[in-house]
């Protein structure tokens, strides 16, 4: 039974991925093509000034009520800061990989990619209650390559792109754990505004960067590759003042080529979305567990153990 439902767990997977490179495909095409004119019009053969960056979007939008940060939101969670009772740590370390909080639309071109709020709240319990901690990435790299230390079960929840339920949801939920999660984010485009993102950043939060435009890097030529892998890094770190120290493969994406890149422009780890626990003798091939609509606490439990 347990191999059966990894193979299903997996296909449901590889299905996704199909679904999502064919969509990045098509938008990789797209702004290459939308890339050249920009240089033309630029008169010397270099890009314009990029606009529309998620900063920009969001200073358009930045209101009060519960969008803002408040007293609440400024306060940094247990677990952004090394506890008392964490210990040195170089094992592999399991990193959870989320997407949309909440219900599937019906015209939703990846449904699983949402998992309902209830499974949320349901998986972070058990997590908790089975004496998991929730740390950053950055947290877990410090402990596998300078002598950091990490509780004794540590986990990374991940969540990527920059969904709107990521603020609303997830951090006022792990929050209640003492916990920080990994934000995956696009350069542009997301749907969280600038004060969210400081939000959850003033938690303890890592930011990390997921390309520009969430094309598949595998795709690209080496300028293109380039801009979305060094040019995200750079948005991120200019705009919210962190250091952006891993990288996330769209879709799972990636190849020698691409790791490359990666090293070049001074990250120090990549995600994937291959399931497994992530180890530190592979840091730009760390394996994610990916949560989708029908894992469950059943799938997380087996994912885990």
């Amino acid at each position: 039974m347990t191999d059966e439902r990894t193979a299903r767990r997996e296909r449901q997977r590889r299905q996704v991925r199909r679904q999502r490179a064919i969509a990045g495909a098509s938008l990789a095409a797209f702004v290459i093509a939308v890339g050249a004119v920009v240089a033309v019009r630029s008169g010397d053969g270099t890009r314009g000034t990029r606009t529309g960056s998620t900063r920009a979007a969001a200073n358009r939008n930045r209101s009060g009520g519960a969008e803002s940060p408040g007293p609440a939101g400024a306060a940094k969670v247990r677990n952004a800061t090394p506890q008392p009772d964490w210990r040195p740590f170089t094992g592999p370390v399991p990193i959870l990989e989320y997407h949309v909080l909440g219900p599937a639309p019906a015209n939703a071109p990846y449904p699983e990619l949402y998992v309902s709020r209830p499974d949320f709240h349901r998986q972070m319990n058990w997590i908790d209650d089975h004496g998991y901690q929730a740390v950053t990435l950055d947290q877990v790299e410090k402990a596998w390559y300078e002598n950091g230390a990490l509780p004794a079960k540590p986990v990374v929840v991940s969540f990527d792109d920059g969904y709107r339920s990521q603020f609303t949801y997830a951090l006022p939920e792990l929050r209640k754990h003492g916990w920080a999660g990994v934000l995956n984010l696009k350069a542009e485009d997301s749907d969280l505004y600038t004060s969210n993102i400081e939000a959850m950043l003033a938690a303890g939060w890592e930011l990390a960067a997921h390309t520009i435009h969430h094309l598949d890097l595998t795709e690209l030529d080496a300028s293109h590759l380039k801009e979305e892998v060094a040019g995200s890094r750079a948005i991120l770190r200019r705009e919210y003042g962190v250091p952006v120290n891993n990288f996330c493969y769209p879709a799972g994406r990636f190849d020698e080529t691409v790791i490359a890149a990666v090293k070049a422009a001074g990250y120090t780890g990549a995600t994937t979305e291959i399931p497994g626990y992530a180890d530190r003798e592979r840091p730009y091939e760390l394996d994610r567990f990916e949560i989708l609509g029908s894992t469950g606490v059943t799938g997380l439990a087996a994912d885990l153990n």
